[in-house]
């Protein structure tokens, strides 16, 4: 039996791992595009904001693969799979066969198609070479222009400023993060950020990045005419599941689209699975699959794939969407429905005196997403509760004394 893994982050290792532990002896080769040992990517941001070092963003000790037996092969990206003959092969030629396939590939940056996106100065942050390379081009007192308001794009302009750079977000939308959170949660974030000095501009629409004689990025020109000077510029629009090596499999259409699987991870050829972000996710809200490229769902459906490559069975469980970030010490946390937009949800609001925020999101006495902006110490409490899709008695019940009615939700413990 031989085990083969293409990629080398949450879900990948979290796989390995569990193979493992069932099957001691049979070989796992894991496959990497990149040449560093495992990682956390969640750590990217902490580390160009001079939070972390180098070391603490590795996930392993360095014997890692030594220790577990598994074959580690940095610089070898996935160029195409051969289901019938059951083999990889690389884009350094290199084939290797196996009899289980998991594909963890994960995600890369989406860019846009902006004239002048490849000039010098202009990156993207989704991997420890990326924080590095704009770590070399920070300088303190410059202009640092950030595209998009999502939540990495702001975790990005909150390290750029923090090492000093004068930092504008330009957001498309009326709010940021308005893909996570409604309007009084957006708004706390953006004072926030202009507490910290970065400057928010919503509504803008950028038509190209203006570069000088040698390629160099000089700003950002919006479809109004305005040019914003720009020193660096961050382009932050989402990711794209790297599934395009797949295409003569069949199990994609044209590439950068998730892979559909069902609870075991299993894809629609036999003996290949598929974890974390180049997999639909199983949502335990809607009881169907959607993307939601986070770590703790590629961390656990790696395990639910190891567990049944290794010859057990296990069903993915299910995840709710939650997203998280701090900004200048102030956290920020989104889960689950936080923006309804049917009928039948109630929702319930509170700004407390310290400038604490907290809503809930409810339907049908069963508590589906949650808000939390300054204290998120119920964060786990509300998690937990979102996951046993209990009803409870009332809303306030819920709202005032969510902890008396542990028991009545079935959930011994929470974090």
């Amino acid at each position: 039996m031989a085990y083969l893994i293409l990629g080398n982050s949450a879900a990948g290792i979290a796989a390995a791992e569990r193979i493992r532990q069932i099957d001691k002896n049979n070989s796992i080769t894991i496959l990497s595009d990149e040449p560093h040992a495992a990682y956390s990517r969640c750590l990217t941001s902490y580390y160009l904001g001079g939070q972390v070092t180098e070391q603490d963003m590795y996930l392993r000790a360095n014997n890692f693969y030594q220790a577990m037996g598994i074959s580690f092969q940095p610089n070898q990206k996935a160029a195409a799979v051969n289901p019938d003959k059951k083999q990889v092969v690389t884009n350094q030629d290199n084939i290797y066969s196996y009899d289980k396939l998991l594909i963890a590939t994960g995600a890369s940056a989406n860019r846009p198609s902006l004239p002048g996106i490849e000039s010098d100065g202009v990156f993207s942050l989704r991997t420890m070479d990326d924080a590095k390379a704009i770590e070399v081009a920070c300088q303190s007192g410059r202009q640092a222009v950030v595209l998009g308001g999502g939540l990495v794009s702001l975790k990005v302009a909150a390290a750029l400023n923090q090492r000093g750079m004068n930092v504008t977000v330009l957001v498309g939308s009326n709010r940021v993060m308005s893909q996570n959170l409604g309007d009084t949660a957006a708004a706390l974030v953006e004072e926030q950020l202009a507490h910290i000095g970065i400057t928010v501009k919503k509504g803008t629409r950028p038509v190209s990045i203006e570069s000088d004689a040698d390629g160099t990025v000089t700003g950002v020109k919006l479809r109004n005419g305005d040019v914003y000077q720009a020193d660096l510029v961050i382009v932050g629009k989402g990711v794209r599941p790297n599934s395009s090596f797949l295409k003569e499999t069949g199990l994609v259409n044209g590439g950068g689209e998730p892979l559909k699987v069902n609870r075991r991870q299993e894809t629609a050829l036999q003996n290949i699975y598929a974890a974390g972000d180049v997999a639909l996710t199983y949502n335990i809200l809607d009881e169907n699959y959607s993307y939601s490229a986070i770590w703790p769902n590629a961390l656990e459906q790696g395990g639910v794939a190891g567990t049944n490559m290794a010859g057990l069975t296990r069903e993915y469980p299910g995840s709710i969407p939650m997203n998280s970030a701090s900004f200048g010490g102030v956290p920020v946390i989104a889960a689950g429905i936080t923006q309804p937009r049917a009928e039948g949800y109630t929702l319930i609001e509170e700004k407390d005196a310290k400038g604490n925020y907290r809503m809930l999101v409810l339907a049908d006495g069963r508590l589906v997403g949650f808000t939390l902006f300054g204290d998120t110490s119920r964060a786990g409490l509300y998690t937990g509760i979102i996951k046993s899709r209990k009803q409870f008695p009332s809303d306030q019940a819920l709202w005032q004394k969510p902890r008396n009615y542990l028991s009545l939700a079935g959930i011994s413990t929470y974090q």
